[in-house]
Order: structure tokens, then sequence, then C-alpha cells
């Protein structure tokens, strides 16, 4: 409490300390006096009349100007320089009369006659050059130009006549051979061969299809033919999978042999246990301790909310035998129903549940050694009391 106190009295006397001393921190505040300046209005030929005349250059004649001729220095000049020799040009002789008077027989020939010149007329943008028949064809040189090669020749297609050739007579044979031209030999006698009339096979204005094998129509699609290269993949896929189909067969064999192993075991372990149990007493001596063990190994497993939802559940009491081994194990098909002996209705109910409850608990506490014999039990299940009993 005092040190928050001392803290606070502390930051305000600092703060208080700050305002105190801040205005000796401020610059002094400008002065705000207004300070007037004369003034003198004067017209503009006053202005013009105080300004300082522009100085007067004089006219000088710039051609009259001399160049200045620089004088040789003795004082630069070495003491063994020689002074230049002046060298006179030689004169060159008269031309001859061949010079002056050439003969330009011999040019003039050679001049070239005057070519006229035709401009042709410019071509429209998208108009193509013309080129000469000599380029397309490939005939100016020994080889086509590369770029304008002759187009190839089309070749011959059947030709359809426009109309029908005359029918044939009716003894006359459609002829598969080719007869050839010859030229009549003038010498030779003419001798006349009796031939049959042959003709050339009528011509039509339509191109008829050959006739197919009539053949029924079927919506399969045609077979495909497996290639041969994968005769093998098939084959050894075939293999493998009889393999796989002989394990899956062995296994169940083996899980079949094994069921059969399991049973004849747990047949032959009950058959045993019923032989060792002897009928007890109905009441058997039991302390209280003892018999709260076995209510609470049978009530653990007891499903009473099946039976608690009924709206006679008070009176749905069950009565079960139940016979038990000198170990504790109840003996299986043991679990009968004494009260009432054929339960029907909500009863069946409350039967399967107590049933299932001493089932599932599958072993009773026993004293050790106290019944070698087995023993018979009377459980009762009374859902109002929310727990099981025993007789």
């Amino acid at each position: 409490m005092k040190t928050g106190a001392i803290i606070s009295a502390l930051i305000h006397g600092i703060f208080l300390l700050l305002i105190i001393v801040e205005p000796m921190w401020k610059p002094a505040p400008r002065s705000t006096e207004i300070v007037i300046n004369e003034v003198t209005l004067i017209s503009a030929a006053e202005f013009d009349a105080n300004q300082s005349d522009s100085p007067v250059v004089p006219d000088i004649n710039i051609a009259a100007m001399m160049q200045p001729v620089a004088e040789a220095d003795d004082a630069l000049r070495p003491e063994n320089a020689q002074a230049p020799e002046a060298t006179q040009m030689d004169i060159t002789e008269a031309p001859s009369a061949r010079d002056v008077d050439p003969d330009l027989s011999a040019v003039e020939r050679l001049a070239q006659p005057e070519v006229a010149v035709e401009t042709a007329q410019p071509t429209a943008p998208n108009a193509l050059p013309q080129v000469s028949p000599a380029i397309s064809t490939g005939q100016a040189g020994s080889s086509p130009s590369p770029l304008f090669l002759s187009a190839p020749q089309p070749r011959s297609a059947p030709r359809i006549d426009s109309f029908s050739a005359p029918a044939l007579p009716d003894n006359a044979r459609v002829s598969d051979r080719t007869t050839e031209a010859t030229t009549p030999d003038e010498t030779a006698t003419e001798v006349a061969e009796e031939t049959t009339a042959e003709a050339q096979p009528e011509s039509v204005t339509e191109i008829v299809p050959e006739a197919q094998p009539d053949v029924p129509p079927s919506a399969a699609p045609p077979r495909a033919t497996t290639p041969p290269r994968r005769s093998a993949n098939v084959a050894k896929a075939a293999e493998a999978a009889q393999e796989v189909e002989h394990a899956a067969r062995a296994a169940e064999e083996a899980a079949d042999r094994v069921a059969a192993e399991e049973a004849a075991i747990r047949e032959l372990l009950d058959a045993a246990v019923a032989e060792a149990v002897v009928e007890a007493p109905a009441a058997a001596t039991l302390t209280g301790g003892q018999r709260q063990g076995i209510i609470e190994a049978v009530s653990r497993n007891w499903n009473k909310s099946i039976v608690i939802g009924k709206e006679n559940f008070e009176e749905l009491v069950i009565v079960l035998e139940v016979s038990v081994a000198y170990n504790g194990l109840i003996i299986p098909g043991s679990v009968k129903p004494l009260d009432p002996a054929n339960p029907q209705g909500d009863f069946q109910v409350a039967y399967e549940a107590a049933r299932r409850s001493v089932l599932r608990a599958e072993v009773i506490p026993l004293p050790a050694g106290q019944y070698p014999e087995g023993v018979r039990l009377e459980l009762t299940f009374d859902p109002a009391l929310n727990e099981a009993g025993v007789n």
C-alpha cells in the first residue's frame, strides 16, 4: 500500500516539475511589430530615363583588317639551318598533231544503238506476277527452277458414257480378248473366214456395284482373332488362375478339417463333463459369501432393460435349473426353465434374457474341492429385485 502511494506521488511530482520547466525550453516568441516601407510612384518615362544607356559599339570594317604576319625569330632558328632552294617546274612540250586530232572512228563503231524501253503498267497489289511458259515448263535451262515446277500429269480415270450402247444380239457373246488392228495386204488374196460374231461389253451410264453374297444380318460385332503373340500370356494367366483355385480349395478343406476336429473335441469334453456330473441335492449347502459370488457372476450379464420395459414386469419372475461341473463350468444344455415350465409371451422374453445371462457367465464360482461330483443350482430372476437369486 505504501509503495503504491510513494510511486504515485513521485510520478505527480515529476509531472509538475515538467510543467514548470517547460517555458525555459521554448524559444523566444517572434516580434509581431509591423514594418512599413516608403514607396514612390514613378511613370514609365521616368523609369526609362533612370536606366543606364547601353554602350555604343563603333563600326569596324572587317575586310580592311589584315592578317597578322608572324615574324621569324632568329633566336629560335638553329645554327646549321639552310635556306630553302627554289625549284623550277619542268616545261612540258607541245602536244603532237596526233594527240590534238585523235581518230575516234573505232570508238564510234562500238557505240550501242538506242533501245526503246517501254514501262509496264503497275499491277494491282493482289495480282500475281505472270510466269513465262519457259520457266513454268522448265525449258529455259538444263534443269527447272525449284520455285516453278511442272504439275504432274493426272491419272486417267475410268470414263462413263453419257449414253448407253445398243443392246447386244441374242446370239452374240462378250469377247475376253483384245484384237489388234491389221493392215490389209494388197497382194494377198482375200479369204473370207466364218467367225462367230463377238461384241464388246455394253457400257452403262452409272456404276453398279458388284453383287455381294447373301449374308444374314447380325447385330453382333465381328469377331477379332487374338494375336498369336498373346497366346503365351493367356496360357500363363490360365495356369495362375488354376493355381489360385487349387490353393483356395486346399484352404477350404483345411478349414473344414479344423472345424470338424474342434467340434469332435467339444463333444468329447461335453460327454466327459456329463459323465462326471452326478445329480446333487437341490438345496446345496452354500454360505452367504458363496451365494453372493454366484449372484454377482450371473447378474453382471443379465439384460434387465428388455424385461423392465414391459407393463407387467413385476410378474415376470423366472426360475432356472443349472448344472455345474466340479470346476464351476456350466454344462451346455443343462439350463432349463422350472417356473414356468413352458414360458409363453412376455415370460418367454424374460426366460431368454435369464438364460443368456447364465450362458455368458460361463463359470460359476464354487468352493474348490467341495463338490467333486458337481452341483445343481436353482436361480431365480426377479426384475422387481433388480438381481438374481440362488435357492
